[in-house]
Parts: C-alpha cells; sequence; structure tokens
C-alpha cells in the first residue's frame, strides 16, 4: 500500500476528465489519499492534453510553477508525474526541459502508476541528501523513469481497463469510456500520435462497468470516444458490436434513464444510430455531430472523409426520424488556404442548420501534423475576425432556441445548489442547457418535469410542475 497524498490536475477534453476519474480511483486502491492543496502533496499527477495551441508550454509553465511553490517553501520535493497527451508528444522532452519530474505516461498506460509511483517515491527521497548525492540521485532518476513513456509500447489501451479497480461512488451523470483512438488522420489532428489508433472495449466490460455504476446511483451515461460511432467492441454474442447495439443494451439498465454519446464522426453515422433516436426513449435529442467546416474543399484539405451535403443529409434523416434532435458540433476557422467565399460557406452550414451549441476556434498548428507545413497559413488577424463573424451566428442560433422553449415543459436533472441564491437549484435538460428553478436541495439527483418561464443565452429558468 502506498501511504502518499496525490493533488490531480486535469487539461482538456471530456476523456481526459473521465481519465482522471479512474487515476484518482487507482490510486486510492493502493491506499493513497486525494489532496486539493497541492502545497501538500507527496504526488503531483498533471493529465494533459495536446489539443489546443501552446498546450505543452502550458504544461511546462504548470511544472515550473509547482516545482517553484516547493522550492520556495523548502518543502521536500514531491513525486512529478506527467500523463496524457502532452506525455505521449513531449515524451523524453519532459525530462530534459523538467529534469525532476519522474514518470511520463501516456494515457494508454496510466494504470501502471502506482508501481511507478512507489519506485519514484523512494528514489526521490535521495534528493535530501548532499550534492553530490543529489546529483546522482537525480541522474539515476531520470535514466530509470525516462523509459516510462517507452516501456510497454505493445499496450493497444485495452489493456489499462483489466487492471483498473471497480467504482465505489458515482455521481448522478456517469461517464465511461468504450473506445479510444482514432484512424481519420484529419491533417489538423494529433489524437492518432496521441491516444494511437481505434480500439474498442468489449460489450461485456462496459456493461459491467455501467451495471456497478447504476447500482452506486448513476441515472445518466454518456458513452466516450474519440469516434464513438466507430465503436465495434466485441458483443455477447462473440460477433463484432456496434454503438447502436450497445446503446440498446445499455437502455435495459432499470436505473438508467439517460443515455448520451461523444464524440461522433459524420461519415461513420448509421442507419441504425439515426433509426435509435426514433425508438429509444432513453437517448437524449441532443447529436453533437462535429462538421468542423462548410466547405467541401476545406474538408478536403482537412481529410474529413464527408461533404457538406452529405452532413446536411445525415442532419435531414435524424430530424425526420425524430423532430425534437438538435445539433451541437465543432468549428475551426482561419484553416490553411480557406478563402471568404470557404467561410461563407461555413456560415451558410450554421444558418441551415441552425446549431444549439457549439465550440468553435481558429486553426492552430499543431506540431506533426501535416496541416502545420500546408502554404497558405491564414493571417491570425483574419482569423480572429472569422472566429468573431462564426461566434455571433451561432450565438444567434442558440439564442432563437433558447427564447423556444420558453413555455414548455422540459425534463431536468437536477445536480446543484446555486452559488449565488441557495433557494434555486440547477440542472441539465434533454440539451444540456442548465435550467434553474426555485426549490430546496431534496431534488438534486432526480430528474422533474419543468415548466420554462424565461431564457438568455446562458441558461434557462422555470418552475416544477
Amino acid at each position: 500500500m502506498l501511504k502518499a497524498t496525490f493533488h490531480l490536475k486535469t487539461f482538456g477534453c471530456q476523456m481526459n476528465v473521465y481519465d482522471s476519474s479512474r487515476i484518482v480511483e487507482l490510486l486510492n486502491s493502493f491506499g493513497m489519499k486525494e489532496v486539493v492543496d497541492e502545497a501538500n502533496a507527496d504526488v503531483i499527477v498533471l493529465n494533459t492534453c495536446y489539443i489546443r495551441e501552446k498546450a505543452s508550454a502550458k504544461i511546462f509553465s504548470e511544472l515550473g510553477r509547482l516545482y517553484k511553490l516547493y522550492d520556495v517553501a523548502g518543502k521536500r520535493q514531491p513525486v512529478f508525474a506527467v500523463l496524457g497527451c502532452v506525455a505521449k508528444a513531449e515524451g523524453e522532452n519532459i525530462f530534459r526541459r523538467a529534469p525532476y519530474v519522474s514518470i511520463v505516461l501516456s494515457s494508454q498506460k496510466y494504470h501502471l502508476l502506482p508501481e511507478l509511483i512507489a519506485n519514484a517515491i523512494h528514489d526521490v527521497e535521495l534528493v535530501s541528501k548532499e550534492k553530490e548525492e543529489e546529483r546522482k540521485a537525480k541522474k539515476e532518476i531520470k535514466k530509470k523513469y525516462k523509459l516510462s513513456h517507452t516501456m510497454n509500447t505493445e499496450l493497444s489501451g485495452l489493456e489499462k481497463f483489466d487492471c483498473l479497480p471497480q467504482s465505489t461512488k458515482s455521481d448522478k451523470v456517469a461517464f465511461v469510456q468504450v473506445q479510444e483512438g482514432c484512424d481519420n488522420f484529419c491533417t489538423y489532428c494529433v489524437v492518432p500520435n496521441t491516444r494511437g489508433r481505434e480500439v474498442s472495449r468489449s460489450e461485456e466490460s462496459i456493461l459491467a462497468e455501467i451495471d456497478n455504476l447504476q447500482r452506486l446511483g448513476a441515472v445518466e451515461v454518456n458513452l466516450l470516444g474519440q469516434n464513438v460511432d466507430c465503436y465495434n467492441g466485441i458483443g455477447e454474442d462473440g460477433k463484432p458490436s456496434s454503438l447502436a447495439h450497445l446503446i440498446k443494451n445499455v437502455a435495459k439498465f432499470d436505473n438508467i434513464k439517460r443515455i448520451r454519446y461523444t464524440t461522433s464522426y459524420p461519415s461513420k453515422f448509421s442507419d441504425e444510430m439515426i433509426e435509435l433516436h426514433r425508438v429509444e426513449p432513453k437517448l437524449m435529442p441532443l447529436v453533437y455531430l462535429p462538421i468542423q467546416a462548410g466547405s467541401n474543399e476545406v474538408l478536403h484539405k482537412m481529410n474529413r472523409k464527408y461533404t457538406r451535403e452529405q452532413y446536411l443529409e445525415i442532419i435531414q434523416k435524424l430530424k425526420d426520424a425524430n423532430p425534437n434532435i438538435q445539433i451541437s458540433s465543432d468549428f475551426i476557422v482561419g484553416f490553411p488556404n480557406e478563402t471568404e467565399e470557404d467561410f461563407e460557406k461555413t456560415l451558410d452550414i450554421v444558418r441551415r442548420v441552425k446549431f444549439i451549441q457549439c465550440y468553435a476556434f481558429k486553426y492552430s498548428p499543431r506540431p506533426n501534423t501535416v496541416a502545420a507545413k500546408m502554404e497558405g497559413q491564414i493571417d491570425n488577424k483574419v482569423k480572429a475576425d472569422r472566429l468573431r463573424r462564426l461566434q455571433s451566428e451561432l450565438r444567434k442560433s442558440q439564442d432563437e432556441f433558447n427564447k423556444s422553449c420558453v413555455g414548455r415543459v422540459m425534463s431536468v436533472l437536477f445536480s446543484d445548489v446555486s452559488k449565488t441564491n441557495p433557494k434555486y437549484i440547477i440542472g441539465k435538460n434533454e440539451y444540456l442547457q442548465p435550467v434553474i428553478v426555485p426549490a430546496d436541495a431534496s431534488i438534486i439527483g432526480t430528474i422533474c418535469d419543468v415548466e420554462i418561464e424565461s431564457a438568455s443565452y446562458a441558461n434557462l429558468r422555470g418552475k416544477l410542475v
């Protein structure tokens, strides 16, 4: 058992949030205790993301800040562990730039963390001795743990799930990873290099995890994957399954009242999934389907394997199957060689689909990607202007939908007391919109019908019915 404390900080996407929750459970199972105060931790764990611009710089800055915190306080140096996508992308460079880091692990290998921490705690204790011994100890630590990034390279990303402990607690909304990695190789994206190629867990493994979570109180489950609609894990019959088949089995759990899935890839979105949105009431009517750009020329350069026409056809099929369906998406503006005409086609898609939630970003070159080497890089001022115009159009769509909710009765899963007024409780409706009602805390964790009385860009307000 590891009688030590740890502080974990998470960067990036929902996949990382899920990974961090499992890491906490893993370390707890080895006797370690999580602490909020980073200055009192024996182990500092950073679970990192490499998607956004300057991601590595932010991690190195955070490492420097934390190291200085201990150095100024005169405390014994903790074990520093860097996990996730920056760990995979930067590898040994982390040891070179931050020699006080003991452990570097990709997201596929975090189940190895307890053993590495046990060894690192022993080695870091050597650093408290004389200067020469300190130098030798640090050298030995770097030599020993720079292998942590490359060890067990044959791991597919699934082995870790067999090593993780069963959850002992669950929020009302549970996240479950079903698929990891990506085979699409979009020209702007680092995921195939940081998360690896596509792999899917078996249905048996996923359903066992969800069964445990629903026994612990989960009423909503969100199935996670880099390309979740590419899920093809082995089913109970020993044959490859599909996301739709998996969702049908998840829906059989009585305590699970809501099902979501994130993130989908348009050309992989099947007619089977569209039909499921027509017939399965537990499947929420918000579909997160990133398009990235509205121009076929830009989509081709991005190596997105669909056209705007195909994307619009999927949206129409979804809304024909279930008129309550609403769409969320992602956009990148200012991709290399994007013209004003290309950008106008993106705005046209926004006006046609009327997305109710979206993430929009300026294109930023990522190391070791095809797009970073393309000619025709767009000036940052142009990207900033296009992002502003896109966000303005997206906000119009969101405002319009929010206002259309006034007078409707919506189903809300309540989760928190309002931070500004404890007489109000906050929850999320079918479309993940924040809904605020006057009520007491007894409704937290329950799903209630709410009549929507007013709407703003940020939230809806209503009363229980």
